[in-house]
């Protein structure tokens, strides 16, 4: 639950820090409506769901100022505001997740960190420090848009990625060593005493419990969740992770920290299609996504530019979709 505004890609903050990310949006929290200006007399920039993005300030302010990356923004928003609803239990996690965040700010700036925190969330285009909880919240529906997507469309969008980058969740069990060049006879022992173990019958991750030096993954029974070839793995662990087959256990595998057994838990979509992970890996490698998510939803909206037909054409290249 915690971790649903950690999510993949496009969002969220790792520890106390935001990832900064694009320009001003400018926009009123409150409000169903972006201001604009008149083009050929006409008030409204576009219509999303029935709702208008209109009056001088979006032109003046964000068009002018900012140029199309502003009103992709703007744009954007309103498609997700009008495609996702927010929920009470968005609410309550965005306000625990805020509250860590605050409390991340507090201790690394003391008495400033309100004005350190407004003045992140100003370059995401929120007003100040208040906005936290809104920011979230927005995150979240834009992930819950861009997963569905990826759901509705495998075969086209998920096989590919598949074929080419190998995903799976893998578990092991490192014995760490000074020199894996040279066990100590104690390091040695250690690994006889976990291949004993294996050939007793004990589970992959009972035995990662008991004997792995690696703390972190231990406690999970040996998992290191998901990962694909992008993960960040040391290269020999990598390679041997990837050329193995689902339930397949390696042989020990050498690397800087000491000696790892590596087992495959799965290969299939099934058993990740809601790691936040296996998304966060995704839209990674394929940002595109994004763009095309969000027109394709307008689209479903019945998004209508008015007759503007400049502003649509430069729209639909800064997200780099023909028509």
């Amino acid at each position: 639950m915690k971790d649903m505004f950690k999510k993949y890609g496009v969002v969220i903050l790792v520890s106390c820090f935001f990832i900064a990310i694009i320009a001003y949006f400018a926009i009123d929290q409150s409000k169903d409506v972006i201001p604009g200006k008149q083009v050929n007399g006409e008030d409204i920039v576009f219509t999303i769901d029935d709702k208008s993005i209109t009056t001088n300030e979006f032109y003046d302010k964000l068009y002018n100022d900012l140029g199309i990356q502003s009103v992709y923004q703007a744009f954007e928003k309103a498609v997700v505001n009008a495609s996702v609803e927010t929920t009470d239990e968005m609410k309550a996690l965005a306000k625990e997740t805020a509250n860590g965040i605050i409390s991340n700010f507090q201790s690394q700036y003391g008495a400033t960190y309100e004005a350190e925190l407004t003045k992140i969330l100003k370059s995401l285009g929120y007003n100040d420090s208040k906005d936290l909880e809104a920011y979230l919240i927005q995150g979240e529906k834009r992930n819950q848009l861009l997963k569905q997507y990826i759901l509705d469309n495998k075969d086209t969008v998920y096989t590919p990625y598949e074929a080419e980058y190998k995903p799976r969740t893998a578990s092991h069990i490192l014995i760490q060593m000074v020199d894996a060049n040279n066990p100590t006879d104690e390091e040695k022992a250690k690994m006889a005493e976990v291949d004993a173990a294996l050939a007793e019958g004990k589970t992959f991750a009972e035995v990662a419990t008991t004997y792995s030096d690696d703390t972190g993954s231990a406690v999970n029974g040996g998992s290191l969740g998901f990962m694909d070839s992008t993960t960040q793995f040391v290269p020999e662990f990598l390679a041997a992770a990837l050329a193995l087959n689902e339930g397949e256990r390696s042989e020990w595998v050498k690397s800087d920290y000491g000696y790892h057994l590596i087992q495959i838990d799965s290969t299939n979509f099934d058993t990740f299609k809601d790691d936040d992970a296996f998304y966060n890996q995704f839209l990674t490698i394929y940002p595109e996504i994004q763009s095309q998510v969000i027109w394709a939803k307008a689209q479903e909206l019945g998004v209508d530019f008015a007759g503007n037909d400049e502003l649509k054409a430069q729209l639909l290249d800064f997200m780099g979709i023909s028509e």
